[in-house]
């Protein structure tokens, strides 16, 4: 019961993200913003992992190379749904978000060889519907932002099918070490754009990294110690955005867009029963 908790609280810390970002908004360029949220996700772990994890800093070459390069995507995946935030409405970008296992059916086909049923191809139809309602590509001024999160999808399922790949279930150490070098190749990037003026943002700043990041992936992790990953990302996809689109209406007022909510429900309500299909496909 407690991992199922552990997983709600991470939905909900995950669904802070997007308000955040807007109360943020342009007073730290997006490039060095990407780079406080996970510099700071990761000095959270740092400081707590040691209490969990006693063996976090003992890593082989091998696994600081796998480290690196998982890092690499990590930092692409998170700097463009953080930057999509400030293009794009919240429930656009977290709705389009949740098109990434229909972007891991597709790699596990191609990189994994995973087998393609009939269900995982209606799924995926009736995903395609969803985001075609929602029409990322439209024009006016959400489409950068649409377009950002729907690439940051397109690397999140990439980096689940490559973690996949390694066949291992990474622990929260392991997430540490992400998170430091994706932090080290974001790092140029407040020298290059400036650090901004934090005076009247740092209390978002800290949240955005501690809580919505650091927090939520050492919840996240803790779940998935307990229970498998389809039903972590069953519950992540009904909470997070939820989540995300009540504080955007309730702190920011953001009003709702009726063509994105049925578009997304659509996306929503097919990734979970994909999900619980890949579920059942583990346990026959």
């Amino acid at each position: 019961m407690r991992s199922y908790i552990y997983m709600v609280l991470a939905a909900i810390c995950l669904g802070s993200i997007g308000v955040l970002v807007k109360l943020i908004g342009s007073d730290i360029h997006f490039m060095t913003l990407n780079f406080y949220r996970i510099f700071l996700g990761f000095i959270f772990l740092l400081i707590v992992v040691p209490f969990i994890d006693k063996r976090a800093f003992k890593i082989t070459k091998k696994d600081a190379k796998e480290f690196f390069m998982i890092g690499i995507i990590y930092a692409i995946s998170l700097s463009l749904y953080t930057t999509a935030n400030l293009f794009a409405p919240i429930q656009n970008v977290v709705l389009i978000n949740y098109s990434y296992p229909f972007f891991v059916l597709i790699f596990a086909y191609l990189i994994l060889r995973e087998k393609i049923t009939p269900t995982k191809i209606i799924t995926l139809i009736i995903a395609i519907i969803g985001l075609s309602i929602i029409n990322p590509f439209q024009f006016g001024s959400s489409n950068f932002g649409n377009i950002l999160a729907l690439i940051g999808a397109f690397f999140y399922g990439f980096l689940i099918t490559e973690m996949r790949k390694e066949d291992k279930s990474h622990n929260i150490g392991d997430i540490m070490w992400f998170l430091f070098f994706a932090s080290l190749l974001l790092l140029p990037f407040p020298f290059i754009y400036g650090f901004g003026d934090i005076s009247n943002v740092i209390i978002y700043i800290v949240l955005l990294g501690f809580i919505s990041t650091g927090l939520a992936y050492l919840l996240y992790n803790l779940a998935l110690e307990k229970i498998e990953a389809e039903m972590g990302s069953i519950i992540a996809t009904m909470i997070t955005p939820l989540v995300s689109i009540i504080l955007a209406v309730l702190i920011i007022h953001e009003a709702i867009n009726i063509r994105t909510m049925i578009g997304g429900a659509l996306l929503v309500i097919s990734g979970i029963y994909l999900e619980m299909h890949n579920k059942g496909l583990k346990s026959e």
